[in-house]
């Protein structure tokens, strides 16, 4: 029998449905080591990736058995994990199968599912989880084929269309809402906390702002100095938060933490100025929810950021359409690829058992009539057309069996038909 055709399913948490403290919960996740990959290699999915980032949290699977099932499990695992319980969490998740799973994957690397529509970081992310899969070795070939095809669609998206023109971000988005304090940036003393790709964003993005400071402060210092020389900015190290913190009137927090570095108590013991104007770009949160309620305190995190800047986003949505064009065009190449996963071993049996049939015939013919060697070769050449004629149609068929359905029961009944599993 042909091995049964795998099901490919995502299960996930994302921006649009889930709020930022049951996602930064998610992000809290151990991933390698003891965590979840070590979970999936004990044989739940025949394949697996995981996807996170500060928008959302997706399992990738691939399993021969019920999807449903292995969503049940996934489920049950992660509510464990985050410390939420299954039926909260069961609120947020959605679930996509076979084709719609490969279409939201597409839609997602090529930026059409991100807060703000076609941002450039999740592509990189993208590829950062399939890098961790590698290396926890769950990808196995239809997810290493499945993620491939994601980045050359994404690829297309920014190469084909106008997706990435006036293109922005997450830190872009805060930088201007930021230009719309009282007085903008221009004199202001500005700090940035983090030295990864959205804390060098909000810096790329800062110049040219008129500020009259930049303080750039990491755990790592070597890492804030390298970014503050880079935008005209002073690197600090990080017992120094305190003091930094009391002289600063515009603060942008992108620190990978899974506690807040900046709490309330933190700054009600600070002498500060009368207004100081926070932006939370971390998930988990950098910054205490419940900072905003302090005098002088206004406080923006990652979802409200990207709201305001949503306006931004309406001369990009004339090119959504052409990049849903694209990602068909991509789905359906995956899928003949799929397929031939399936029929293959259908496919060569059937022409091995007529090949043999023929060359059995053929053998019996030429030692029963003595044919000379131009007779023989006339009767080889109309055996091999004969059977080229005869498995055309079967072979058509079998190659299709995915678009007709139930591709399981079609592989079936041709392995039947032609005796090939006897």
């Amino acid at each position: 029998m042909p091995k049964k055709a795998m099901e490919i399913f995502i299960l996930g948490a994302g921006h649009w449905e889930t709020p930022v403290e049951v996602r930064e919960k998610l992000a809290l996740i151990n991933l390698s080591g003891s965590g979840l990959y070590h979970y999936f290699t004990g044989g739940v999915l025949s394949e697996a990736l995981i996807l996170s980032t500060c928008n959302r949290l997706e399992i990738v699977g691939v399993t021969a058995g019920p999807p449903e099932k292995a969503r049940e499990a996934i489920a049950s695992e992660l509510a464990g994990q985050s410390g939420i319980s299954a039926y909260e969490l069961a609120k947020y998740f959605h679930f996509h199968l076979n084709t719609d799973a490969v279409r939201y994957l597409f839609r997602v690397a090529s930026g059409l599912d991100s807060q703000i529509l076609g941002e450039p970081q999740i592509l990189g992310q993208v590829k950062d989880s399939f890098r961790e899969a590698l290396k926890n070795r769950t990808v196995g070939p239809v997810v290493g084929k499945l993620f491939h095809k994601s980045f050359r669609t994404a690829k297309r998206a920014r190469t084909e269309t106008d997706l990435a023109v006036g293109q922005v971000s997450v830190a872009s988005a805060a930088v201007e809402a930021a230009k719309t304090i009282p007085g903008g940036l221009g004199g202001q003393s500005v700090l940035v906390l983090g030295a990864g790709e959205m804390a060098a964003l909000t810096c790329a993005h800062l110049e040219g702002s008129g500020f009259k400071c930049l303080t750039v402060m990491s755990r790592t210092l070597a890492g804030a100095e390298e970014l503050a020389k880079k935008h005209g900015g002073t690197a600090c190290p990080w017992p120094e938060l305190n003091g930094v913190l009391s002289r600063s009137e515009v603060v942008f927090s992108a620190v990978g933490a899974q506690e807040p570095v900046i709490t309330a108590s933190l700054l009600s013991g600070l002498k500060r100025p009368l207004n100081m104007y926070l932006f939370d770009l971390g998930l988990p949160r950098n910054i205490e929810e419940n900072a905003a309620e302090l005098s002088g305190i206004n406080l923006k995190n990652i979802d409200e950021i990207a709201v305001q800047v949503e306006k931004n986003q309406i001369s990009r949505q004339k090119e959504v359409i052409k990049v849903e064009s694209i990602i068909d065009e991509e789905i359906q190449k995956f899928n003949l690829w799929l397929s031939s996963l399936y029929t293959r071993p259908t496919i060569v049996a059937l022409t091995r058992l007529a090949e043999e049939a023929r060359k059995t015939e053929v053998d019996k013919t030429l030692f029963k009539h003595g044919f000379n060697q131009e007779q023989g070769l006339a009767v080889e050449a109309m055996s091999r057309a004969l059977v080229r004629r005869i498995l055309h149609n079967p072979l058509a068929f079998t190659k299709s069996c995915h678009r007709h359905g139930r591709a399981d029961y079609n592989l079936d009944m041709v392995r039947r038909i032609f005796g090939l599993d006897e």
